[in-house]
């Protein structure tokens, strides 16, 4: 099925790229610069020699996704409250793709690390506020209750790989 009108196997290529980068991100709250700046290289040569992005979007609708990308996550990273690797990712996004991908996909990656945020923080409040039969005190849910939460950051790289997953699932006529 195309998305932004081209063949499936670039959507395919794009997607296992989130993937691997949720993955990565998830197990060791760092994306490699091999596989940020990797897509980067790739986007603007694709953009230079075609004249379109990797999923088929106007070079002017994919450097302003890039552009916006690095204009909403730059504040986040000089207050330390975002980590260089989740910027170079939301600019590869949108280098890929275009704007309004890029809008979804830092939507719905936010919003979703803000979740996470919250249940890695009450973890315990919400154990207890669970019914009695289901705090079982050797379940895998106490243990994960018990557990403090990560002194490092949030994988923001996985929500906005979710994030870009859900954008691409999305149907082109609701973009």
């Amino acid at each position: 099925m195309p998305v932004f009108g081209v063949s499936s196997p670039t959507t395919a290529l794009v997607l296992a790229w989130a993937l691997v980068i949720a993955w990565t991100d998830w197990r060791h709250r760092r994306i490699p610069n091999l596989l940020s700046l990797g897509a980067w290289l790739v986007g603007i040569c694709v953009l230079v020699f075609s004249g379109r992005s990797v999923l088929g979007a106007e070079p002017t609708s994919a450097l302003l996704a890039a552009a916006g990308a690095l204009l909403v996550t730059l504040p986040g990273y000089l207050t330390k409250r975002l980590g260089a690797g989740d910027v170079k990712f939301l600019v590869a996004i949108g280098l890929l793709s275009s704007w309004p991908l890029t809008l979804i996909c830092f939507t719905v990656g936010t919003l979703l690390g803000a979740a996470v945020g919250l249940l890695s923080r009450q973890r315990h409040s919400l154990y207890l506020a669970l019914p009695r039969v289901l705090q079982q005190p050797d379940s895998w849910l106490a243990r994960w209750a018990a557990r403090q939460p990560a002194a490092r950051h949030i994988p923001l790289g996985t929500c906005l790989s979710v994030g870009l997953i859900a954008a691409l699932l999305t149907p082109p006529s609701l973009l």
